[in-house]
């Protein structure tokens, strides 16, 4: 029941969401060779595939969608009236926490997959190549950041009551954490700036020249972010289990 009640309330915003990025993906390889003609300088097709999905418009439509599924949560189901029903499930308050914040996770999987399919075949159908190998290290890459905005939202969401207020305030503090990154002693930990991690953009692992990804992959910055996500999650919960409703 818990399980299905959780599935309801993301699977708008889950399968919009990945009806987007495939159409996005999509659109994208199909105006490939007017977009390069018009290009300042000659591009690849690889070069474009970066550009294009993934450092600006397939990014930020993913970065979006992670921090409107972490929106939701209890608070705002007092807000609409409807916590009551929740909390008289047979379960504890870090159960219901948890099952949300879990679903929410596949979420952001789910949505970061689609290019992994997408972007080939469609490339494939513009008579391009671009290899799966390169999507699913990109995938990794949006995942492990994908949820840490999603788990800053969701910490936001059981904290400040109201629909997408805690959206309305993520937005701009994360912007705020990418101007601090351009801080001196900030700057020199190149693994700190989540949004270039995100791409690969100016990365050890990243060839600038041909624009994908190559040598390992940051395992221990991917895995610090996600336990720092489930960090958020927990502070969640536990902010839940001292409230009154």
């Amino acid at each position: 029941m818990l399980w299905y009640k959780s599935w309801r309330e993301t699977r708008t915003t889950v399968l919009l969401g990945m009806a987007a990025m495939a159409m996005a993906c999509v659109a994208i390889c199909y105006y490939q060779q007017t977009m390069r003609d018009h290009a300042d300088h000659p591009m690849t097709y690889a070069h474009y595939i970066w550009k294009s999905v993934y450092s600006s418009i397939g990014r930020d439509l993913f970065l979006i969608l992670a921090v409107i599924l972490g929106s939701g949560g209890l608070l705002q189901e007092k807000a609409n009236g409807t916590s009551g029903f929740t909390l008289t499930l047979p379960v504890s308050r870090r159960g219901i926490v948890f099952s949300r914040a879990l679903m929410g996770y596949c979420g952001v999987i789910a949505i970061a997959a689609v290019p992994v399919l997408v972007l080939p075949l469609a490339s494939y159908w513009q008579g391009q190549m671009y290899p799966m190998e390169q999507t699913l290290r990109f995938a990794l890459l949006w995942i492990g950041v994908g949820t840490v905005f999603y788990g800053f939202t969701f910490l936001l969401a059981h904290h400040i009551e109201g629909d997408y207020i805690s959206v309305l305030v993520a937005i701009p503090s994360l912007m705020i954490y990418g101007v601090l990154l351009n801080l001196p002693w900030l700057a020199r930990f190149r693994m700190l700036d989540i949004f270039d991690l995100i791409n690969g953009d100016e990365m050890p692992f990243f060839d600038e020249a041909r624009h994908v990804l190559t040598g390992p992959m940051p395992w221990f910055a991917l895995v610090a972010i996600v336990l720092t996500s489930l960090a958020f999650v927990e502070i969640a919960s536990r902010s839940v289990q001292r409230r009154e409703f």
